[in-house]
């Protein structure tokens, strides 16, 4: 798959590209701040603890798998969010699932980066004769939830108290 940049709502672009073993750096720092960001995410912050000799053995994976891929965000240089799809599962009545799944500095929110990779994602799907993308999206992300049906999506179900916090709370996911 090639790189691609797109024209942002702000009139700046971003580029959207598979990550390079020199990335890992990069990725890891993205997601370490993205977890101080936002409750969205599955993790809490400090939870995600790997080095980057494992997060390249990851991209390597990924990069030598064709039933996944990975994209990330590239802001003036700067990585500043991924997203990646992969087969549900590899057997042969779910290889026409895929599931997505982002990540996007909070800087970075309404510009349409998000809908920018999701792009790619379908673009990858379309390649891989993908019938269904599904995803996991807490229920009060307004923007997230308002990208996706954008694009077509279709709340099919809810998991009550999905996500536990550490102060107690609970999400719900669609």
């Amino acid at each position: 798959m090639t790189n691609k940049e797109y024209l942002l709502k702000n009139g700046n672009s971003v580029m959207i590209r598979e990550p390079l073993l020199e990335d890992a750096e990069a990725m890891l720092n993205l997601i370490v701040s993205a977890d101080t960001e936002s409750k969205f995410l599955a993790r809490e912050p400090g939870e995600f603890n790997i080095s980057i000799e494992r997060e390249k053995e990851i991209i390597k994976s990924i990069i030598d798998d064709a039933d996944r891929t990975w994209f990330i965000a590239e802001y003036n240089g700067q990585v500043i969010g991924q997203c990646n799809i992969s087969l549900v599962n590899k057997y042969k009545r779910y290889r026409h699932r895929a599931e997505v799944s982002f990540v996007l500095l909070k800087d970075y929110w309404n510009l349409g980066i998000g809908g920018k990779m999701m792009n790619q994602c379908i673009e990858w799907a379309r390649l891989k004769n993908i019938e269904k993308i599904e995803l996991d999206v807490v229920c009060n992300n307004s923007r997230a939830l308002q990208m996706y049906e954008s694009f077509g999506f279709k709340i099919t179900g809810t998991i009550h108290n999905a996500l536990k916090y550490s102060d107690g709370s609970y999400s719900m996911q669609y």
